[in-house]
């Protein structure tokens, strides 16, 4: 029954031969080592930003007179507000030091050149998308 559900997937999104070119059969370069790390570190980041400031705007409440009533408000009174507010303050700069590294490590292995110039191009598009 499961094969023919997602034979029935297959047929209308190739859901089985991406995973197998991109994940289960995907070549892994031999020299793979520590720099190879950064960009699953920045994608834990971005996630850990996300999840704070979700956090954060439930408490916070952006008017002049009010604002630093409120940050007081998250860093004294909320549960955890002052690990939360110091996560969120300094994961954005970890998220710029990884993203750094990893387009570093992009750049002097050759990760933009044929045949993944394509991958290079979407990861450089949503760089830019979060830095507007």
């Amino acid at each position: 029954m499961a094969e023919q559900a997602m034979t029935w997937v297959d047929n209308r999104f190739p859901a089985t031969k991406m995973y197998k070119e991109h994940m289960s059969e995907y070549y892994a370069p031999k020299a793979q080592n520590f720099w190879y790390f950064f960009g699953s570190l920045a994608l834990l980041v971005l996630v850990i930003q996300i999840v704070t400031g979700i956090f954060l705007v439930m408490h916070y409440k952006p008017d002049a007179a009010l604002a630093f009533a409120s940050v007081e408000y998250i860093m004294r009174d909320v549960p955890w507000g002052w690990l939360i507010r110091y996560m969120h303050s300094t994961g954005a700069s970890a998220f710029f030091i990884v993203v750094y590294l990893h387009m570093w490590r992009g750049l002097i292995y050759g990760s933009y050149q044929k045949p993944r110039e394509r991958i290079w191009i979407f990861g450089v598009a949503i760089f830019l998308c979060l830095m507007a």
